[in-house]
């Protein structure tokens, strides 16, 4: 048996290398948690980011996250877990140090992205364009609103192809939808934010398998890293749109959930695409009627077109097959916690925030006197 001599002064050295990699680690990870923690002041996260961090990322996100038909960020995380993997299984305990310390690496690096690819949007103040003023919270203007959403409902569940023009299969009608909302979304975020330099936009989304987000008690989800879009597969088709109008506002850097939800269901009802406006105004008719006391939900429903009642149906039957109550509670609870530490002060509570909003916007746009 041959009997190894260990010299003590590589040794020592392999110590201290070691040592100060820890020390590093720890000051980047330090690091990391501040940049995402501690406030920034609105004035530099605004020039930083929307004028030159979002534009200058999201021209190269787009462009990838449009050529790969499949997630992107979901191809990527299979890659940095899977091939470490074989290598240590392939190896021996010899790498397992090795792939810990690729792990720890790729997680700091991941934290240090996090802020300027995405993070720092929360820091932003509303756009100029969703500022309520107090006549859009009254109960007139909560009336006319919901008025105006019902009669787009109506309008818009009469859509059909135009004669003469070709059919197209369920996935090419779903695909060139998408495509619309990411021009509409982009379109009313430029107006809002018509100052700085235009973000790029995806035209696709990427569907997640069915139940995958659901069963957390989710719909959609925007990988912050890349801006990519997701929707679970799950949801019927305008439900999966409306989704889509959402998680589109967050790869256009709106990273406040009530912000969000604001512009994509704003954008989705001003836009020239019928199928997303009826994606929209079912949401935003489906979320007020969750608010309402029975009867008056009762009533309200009662004016949907029969359509809509069906899609609205499908939304719930869909989200109760494969919703589990053993991780929604928690999944939900770790998301409030989340928000809260972004300064999301509502936490879940955002989502509704974001219909208040969204009704207020759309009173002022199109119903409120002018001054």
């Amino acid at each position: 048996m041959k009997h190894q001599v260990k010299d003590p002064v590589k040794n020592q050295l392999g110590q201290r290398v070691r040592r100060g990699g820890g020390r590093l680690k720890l000051a980047l990870l330090l690091l990391g948690l501040a940049l995402i923690l501690v406030p920034w002041p609105p004035a530099w996260a605004e020039a930083l980011y929307l004028g030159a961090l979002l534009p200058t990322w999201s021209a190269f996100s787009a462009r990838v996250i449009d050529a790969v038909p499949v997630s992107v960020s979901l191809l990527l995380l299979i890659f940095l877990v899977s091939v470490p993997l074989v290598i240590m299984l392939a190896v021996g305990g010899r790498a397992v140090r090795g792939v810990m310390r690729f792990w720890s690496w790729t997680a700091l690096v991941l934290l240090l992205l996090f802020p300027f690819t995405f993070g720092l949007g929360y820091r932003l103040a509303l756009p100029t364009g969703l500022v309520t003023t107090q006549a859009a919270s009254s109960e007139a203007a909560l009336a006319a609103v919901s008025a105006h959403v019902l009669s787009l409902l109506r309008s818009s569940s009469n859509w059909s192809a135009q004669p003469g023009a070709a059919a197209l299969s369920a996935e090419a009608e779903q695909a060139q939808a998408v495509a619309a909302a990411s021009t509409c979304v982009g379109r009313f975020s430029r107006e809002l934010r018509a100052e700085h330099p235009a973000a790029t936009l995806p035209t696709k989304v990427k569907y997640l398998p069915a139940g995958l987000l659901l069963r957390f008690g989710f719909a959609g989800v925007a990988l912050p890293w890349l801006l990519e879009p997701h929707v679970d597969a799950g949801l019927p088709g305008p439900s999966a749109l409306a989704v889509t109008l959402h998680e589109f506002a967050h790869s256009a850097g709106h990273a406040s959930e009530a912000e969000a939800e604001a512009v994509g269901m704003v954008a989705g009802l001003e836009c020239s695409d019928q199928r997303v406006v009826y994606a929209a105004a079912l949401r935003l008719a489906t979320n007020l009627a969750t608010g309402m006391p029975p009867e008056a939900r009762a009533a309200f429903m009662a004016e949907w077109p029969t359509r809509a009642v069906a899609d609205a149906r499908a939304a719930g039957r869909a989200t109760r097959r494969f919703a589990d109550a053993a991780l929604t509670p928690g999944a939900t609870a770790a998301y409030d916690l989340y928000l809260r530490s972004q300064g999301e002060s509502g936490g879940m509570a955002e989502y509704d925030r974001g219909t208040a909003l969204a009704l207020a916007v759309l009173y002022q746009r199109h119903l409120a006197e002018p001054n």
